[in-house]
């Protein structure tokens, strides 16, 4: 699966822009762009202005549902969804209550 990093990476490439120009857009410099995107702490404030800029939404998938999101975001593509197809991240911990 693609880090959340990655998919940041990913998503400004897609966008052609640079990391100056992302960080521009979210009151960073270009050096801690880099730094999120080579792995290096992630705010959740800058996670939510990075999508935001990158037009991406954040979600949170409880665990138990991540493979029938795989598999739906997989149909939606027009592809068949393996397990490992389609990047998820950011699920809720195993530990965490069931609202159900």
């Amino acid at each position: 699966m693609a880090s959340i990093q990655d998919q940041l990476r990913q998503s400004r490439e897609s966008k052609s822009l640079t990391q100056s120009e992302l960080g521009s857009r979210i009151g960073q410099p270009q050096s801690a762009v880099s730094r999120i995107e080579r792995g290096g702490d992630l705010r959740v404030s800058t996670l939510l202005e990075m999508t935001r800029v990158l037009e991406m939404e954040p979600v949170l998938v409880p665990k138990h549902l991540v493979p029938a999101v795989r598999a739906l975001l997989g149909h939606a593509g027009g592809q068949s969804a393996s397990a490992d197809s389609i990047p998820l991240v950011g699920v809720v911990p195993e530990d965490a209550e069931d609202s159900e």
